[in-house]
């Protein structure tokens, strides 16, 4: 497993339904912002890049998904230190993760 919903469980008082609206926003959300890391490192935007692993952070704690959290963290740093294409294959395993994560919350969620 890639996340631990206990926070979202804490956050919410144990109400799945409003857990699985959270949810089904973060599944409309992050694939676009996965896909504009990716675009960062083509462009070899390193500002956007650490912008936009930012954003997903909070996303990433609130789903418990620690490795998730790691690797946003070490692109952040690892671009404003060495330049976004130094991220290329970190960005590849987020973005292999992001989707692990979606199917697992689909999975869990019972969401198509």
């Amino acid at each position: 497993m890639h996340v631990d919903l206990t926070y979202l469980e804490r956050l919410f008082k144990g109400d799945r339904s409003r857990m699985e609206q959270w949810v089904r926003i973060y599944l409309e959300d992050a694939p676009g912002q996965y896909s504009a890391l990716e675009e960062c490192v083509q462009r070899n935007d390193a500002q956007g890049l650490a912008a936009t692993a930012h954003e997903l952070r909070p996303h990433a704690h609130y789903l418990g998904a620690k490795r998730l959290l790691e690797l946003l963290e070490h692109v952040g740093n690892e671009a404003r230190a060495s330049g976004a294409t130094a991220c290329a294959a970190t960005v590849d395993e987020l973005v292999a993760l992001g989707s692990a994560i979606e199917a697992e919350l689909r999975s869990h969620f019972a969401i198509t």
